[in-house]
């Protein structure tokens, strides 16, 4: 018998069973189990789910593959055999395939930049005295630009001149190139080898 009952303790819900168990080195621990289940049977019955616990308590970041045709306990074992390893992780990241768009074009009045030296008085204060001074600075002004083109009547008779405004293409948004499809494997996760933590025993 590899589970041996040392003791069990009721509680309102369930009952605690402390145990010793024969399974990678002698080894005691406890579980709770039905209130009204025989301890010894229950854990008979459940033996390879308890070493699975057991190994799930001592390879806590295992991702242990389900094998075909193998139990959860058998796909473990074979898992540790193999060196423990959790296996590497890859995900496929997909670009997908962008159409060519045209330029998208604007129109706008074109401005006219001009500057001029404006001359300010400002009051400072200089060796301890307030002094009257002149500040020039250059302002430069950006002028919508407009020209003087004829005006005609209804009857085609020109008869004058009107002040229109001069107007130019922009772009809006740049002409974007045409992308094909991309794919990338990276690695999610690396095979890593999962160290086994020593076991520490339940105390009643």
């Amino acid at each position: 018998m590899a589970i041996t009952i040392n003791s069990t303790r009721e509680n309102e819900r369930n009952q605690t069973v402390y145990f010793s168990i024969d399974y990678d080195g002698a080894k005691s621990w406890h579980g709770d189990i039905p209130k009204d289940a025989d301890p010894q049977e229950w854990f008979d019955e459940n033996e390879d789910l308890i070493k699975t616990q057991i190994l799930r308590k001592q390879y806590r970041e295992a991702d242990v593959p389900q094998l075909e045709d193998k139990t959860a306990l058998e796909s473990f074992e074979a898992w540790i055999a193999n060196g423990a390893k959790n296996a590497e992780i890859t995900k496929t990241i997909t670009t997908p395939a962008q159409p060519a768009v045209d330029a998208v074009m604007g129109e706008r009045q074109k401005t006219v930049e001009s500057s001029e030296e404006v001359t300010t008085t400002e009051i400072v204060e200089q060796d301890g005295k307030m002094v009257q001074k002149s500040v020039t600075n250059t302002v430069v002004t950006n002028t919508p630009e407009t020209k003087e083109v004829p005006l005609f009547d209804e009857a085609g008779e020109e008869v004058g001149t009107t002040t229109v405004p001069v107007m130019e293409s922009y772009e809006v948004s740049p002409a974007v190139d045409a992308v094909e499809e991309t794919s990338e494997t990276v690695v999610v996760r690396a095979e890593t080898v999962v160290e086994k933590a020593a076991w520490k025993d339940t105390a009643e």
